[in-house]
């Protein structure tokens, strides 16, 4: 199966995710292996939720106004993905 690489805004999420008040959002680069392009995005989103990093702590109401925006995809080969997964680069909504 091809892997793809996908540039990845976040808005609109709690701050207390990185320990500040108000909204914040990140960027981000993830790469997936998926049977075709029309399937990078479910997989990549899918494998967002489950991050956790990106895990509310308990009692924390999931954000309404919160999205992820694929900014880029494209096909890449193997040899260009990183030996690490990337991290989250957080900003303050606003900034």
């Amino acid at each position: 199966m091809p892997w793809y690489k996908c540039s990845i805004t976040g808005e609109n999420f709690p701050g207390i995710l990185v320990g500040i008040n108000g909204d914040v959002g990140f960027y981000t680069t993830r790469f997936v292996e998926a049977p075709s392009a029309n399937e990078v995005e479910p997989l990549a989103l899918s494998n967002l939720k489950n991050e956790a990093a990106l895990t509310l702590p308990e009692g924390i109401a999931k954000p309404t106004n919160a999205r992820v925006f694929f900014e880029n995809i494209e096909q890449v080969d193997m040899s260009e993905l990183p030996s690490q997964k990337p991290g989250l680069v957080f900003f303050i909504m606003g900034t």
